[in-house]
């Protein structure tokens, strides 16, 4: 008999820790980002606000903890707001933690059911787009926003090695691959890095943040989590612990001890995920970042796990993914006053679609008339419509 349950607050959170790390122990597939330590680390290193609560939305068989989505509440404007714990990104796979073997789509409409009352906004980010839970946010409220994005992986497949598995691309992918990492070792001391010590591991992340800040400026983007300081605290934080699911990787390629090439990643039983990546635009010419995901390819094949390069579709992710995956990020509105702050926004969304649509609708009536013309024969009549949008003359 499944007891759903809604935990609320901070002290109900900590006594969940021995049944969470019994549920993730279970699941050979738990991302390290669902897992007890990210979410308590993600509440202590956001940027706190008043009146914000960590509330986690669970489901038991007997004393057995079989599903369990934890979320901060705060504040979106006039509305509050339902956001997974994390390290502040807001751009962590979404799905909640759910046992093997039990009916997944049952236990996503009770999470739901159990969270509906508890604000008037619910965001949950990059969702799989076979999950259950993407039917339940579908169904929560009057509307919905969706963000899909492509989600790029290396996987194994059975290869050896990754060297069998280089031998797949082409030999012009691995001719070039061989010929940058040679020009680059011609300008020093070229090295593939994992730090583990907290020096070296505060001056990785300070690095990957502080370069993709001055990458937006460049291009006069803005970032949202960029211009916080709450996904370096928890990186910083996060950098020297260990536990049996998983760490966080900060993985860099140096030359003569500075870095070119790094990103923040995370190291669990399963896979590499990585989260976000710099690279030193002054080396571009040597495709640093081609570099880096060769090296980390080769370290996961060696121990045994998947690459999962993530979503936001990249010119380097494309050419080394074998596999990959559609995710949705969903804004829905679970009540009126959370339909009033999120109606501009799908206003916008909306809007969007429709041009998107026509265009597309256009494109489509355009190619279907080019594919149905056919050259007029020699003697024909030329007033029987043979011309591309023109009808035939009627006579009077």
């Amino acid at each position: 008999m499944l007891r759903p349950s809604l935990l609320d607050g901070v002290d109900a959170f900590l006594r969940l820790e021995n049944a969470w790390n019994d549920l993730a122990r279970s699941v050979t597939t738990c991302h390290f980002t669902q897992t007890f330590e990210w979410a308590k680390l993600g509440w202590e290193a956001r940027d706190a606000s008043a009146g914000d609560r960590l509330i986690c939305a669970t489901v038991w068989s007997g004393e057995r903890l079989v599903a369990v989505w934890p979320f901060q509440r705060n504040r979106l404007g006039f509305a509050t707001r339902l956001e997974p714990l994390g390290c502040g990104m807001h751009e962590e796979y979404g799905d909640p933690l759910i046992a093997s073997g039990i009916n997944a789509a049952s236990i996503c409409k009770e999470l739901m059911l159990l969270l509906r009352p508890m604000a008037d906004v619910i965001e949950v980010p990059f969702v799989r787009h076979d999950s259950p839970i993407r039917k339940e946010l579908i169904n929560a409220g009057a509307f919905h926003i969706p963000d899909p994005l492509d989600a790029y992986a290396l996987e194994r497949r059975g290869s050896q090695s990754f060297d069998s598995l280089l031998q797949t691309y082409s030999a012009n992918f691995r001719a070039n691959l061989k010929q940058k990492r040679k020009r680059l070792q011609k300008l020093g001391t070229l090295r593939f890095e994992l730090p583990e010590d907290y020096d070296s591991c505060k001056e990785t992340i300070d690095w990957v943040v502080g370069e993709k800040r001055r990458w937006l400026q460049r291009l006069d983007k803005q970032c949202s989590w960029l211009g916080k300081d709450e996904v370096v605290r928890f990186f910083r934080a996060a950098s020297t612990r260990r536990s049996e699911f998983g760490r966080v990787g900060l993985f860099r390629l140096t030359l003569d001890g500075k870095p070119v090439a790094a990103f923040l990643a995370t190291i669990d039983r399963a896979r590499v995920e990585m989260l976000t990546t710099s690279f030193e635009p002054e080396y571009g010419r040597f495709s640093p970042g081609m570099l880096i995901i060769e090296d980390v390819a080769r370290w996961c094949f060696e121990r045994g796990l998947d690459f999962d390069m993530r979503i936001l579709h990249m010119d380097y992710k494309e050419r080394w993914a074998n596999a990959a995956t559609s995710r949705i990020k969903y804004r829905v509105p679970m009540t009126w006053k959370g339909a009033g702050a999120l109606l501009p926004d799908y206003l916008r969304f909306s809007l969007r679609h429709m041009l998107h649509v026509a265009t597309n609708a256009e494109q489509r009536a355009a190619l279907r008339r080019m594919l149905k013309w056919r050259p007029a024969p020699k003697g024909r009549n030329p007033s029987s419509g043979g011309q591309i949008g023109l009808r035939p003359i009627q006579e009077e």
